[in-house]
């Protein structure tokens, strides 16, 4: 089968110690191709998003006998580069260096831990590996990459948030950020928010975008005050075979 949407996802498999594929079902109609190719997909774990509130796609596939979970709601903010002069780029953040990987792994450690991601939603997921899985991440642009960065944000000297960014050539996706618990409410996130709307608007760059749970209502808050708005939203959905083999044997 020719794939439409899936791909398969390294980066959870490894983790997990199974095989996962990962795809996005855009559009608001229901492709019977795209339900085929998720029933038939080869993995153990299939993780898929659609338009927030279609449900076309869940209800087929539990139709024919599929446990799928809807793991969570993620919501899409954006705003426009362009001309975006006013802004006082921050002199406390700076682009990261490998010197400072000890310090985004202690931040990624203790500001995800908890956090209510759309694995958590899976009981078959362990919660250790899934609070890895934000370290990993956290690293995973670090360095010299040509169209991925990471910053950070320094307190007296120590550095105490981040933000690691994709870009092409007309856009950049904060990917994952996050501020210590310890240094919160002194206007680092916002301070990392500026400098890469500083800096990407000076490359010309024309659009800036982020994403989170729709549950995380503290960092919309910010997003809005900086004049990013929502535009899109996807639901996450869970296809876990190993949930039907579980209840099976019961």
């Amino acid at each position: 089968m020719t794939a439409l949407v899936l791909s398969e996802s390294p980066f959870d498999s490894k983790r997990f110690n199974i095989k996962v594929m990962r795809g996005t079902v855009e559009g608001r109609s229901v492709h019977d191709a795209v339900v085929a190719e998720i029933d038939q997909a080869p993995a153990d774990l299939v993780i898929f998003r659609v338009p927030a509130g279609e449900t076309a796609v869940p209800t087929a596939l539990a139709r024919m006998g599929h446990t799928v979970i809807h793991a969570d709601t993620l919501v899409y903010y954006g705003m426009d580069l362009s001309g975006m002069t006013s802004l006082e780029s921050p002199d406390h953040v700076r682009k990261a260096t490998p010197e400072d990987s000890r310090a985004i792994s202690s931040i990624a450690q203790d500001g995800f831990t908890g956090y209510r991601s759309h694995y958590s939603a899976n009981p078959l997921l362990s919660k250790e590996l899934v609070h890895a899985g934000y370290v990993e991440w956290a690293l995973s642009r670090l360095g010299d990459q040509q169209l991925s960065s990471t910053w950070v944000a320094e307190f007296d000297g120590q550095v105490a948030g981040f933000a690691t960014c994709d870009s092409d050539a007309h856009q950049v996706e904060i990917v994952l950020n996050a501020v210590h618990p310890d240094f919160e409410r002194r206007g680092l996130y916002g301070a990392l928010l500026r400098k890469i709307i500083c800096h990407y608007s000076d490359q010309s760059l024309s659009r800036l975008v982020i994403s989170t749970q729709i549950w995380n209502y503290t960092v919309q808050r910010q997003w809005t005050k900086a004049g990013l708005q929502l535009f899109k939203a996807y639901d996450t959905y869970h296809l876990d075979r190993r949930l039907a083999a579980a209840g099976a044997s019961q």
